[in-house]
């Protein structure tokens, strides 16, 4: 399902609201990312955070990721165990990656495996920067 502009992602999967993919990404990609299998060249801890401070950290983190030739990063956004209603930061991740002070630099996101943060983490790949 592709979305106009406002919206630079495909969501291949409608029970996976953290897999998204951009146009541009090969598959072999994408399957790396999915299995933990791309080094992850930062971690952005969130969880603890307000959504308002924490789609600013987000945002300047993977900016500076992107400036730096940095891939992949993991950003921790927690599970929402401590939520009232729904888990907040992991809910509102894809709509704050499509932020257009990001277009063009991310690739796909994907849910973490186990040890890199499961359910509370996703994996967020960077377009290679061409200098």
């Amino acid at each position: 399902m592709r979305a106009g502009r406002s919206q630079p992602f495909d969501f291949p999967d409608p029970q996976e609201p953290l897999l998204g993919i951009a146009s541009g990404i090969q598959s072999s990609q994408l399957r790396r990312l999915r299995t933990g299998r791309i080094p992850v060249d930062r971690s952005v801890d969130l969880h603890g955070l307000r959504a308002d401070a924490a789609r600013l950290e987000l945002i300047e983190e993977l900016l500076d990721a992107a400036a730096n030739g940095e891939r992949c990063v993991r950003v921790v956004h927690g599970k929402g165990l401590r939520s009232r209603d729904e888990p907040v930061l992991r809910r509102s991740l894809p709509v704050w990656l499509a932020d257009p002070r990001l277009a063009g630099r991310v690739l796909a996101f994907a849910p973490a495996q186990p040890e890199d943060g499961g359910r509370g983490a996703t994996y967020v790949l960077l377009r290679r920067n061409r200098q």
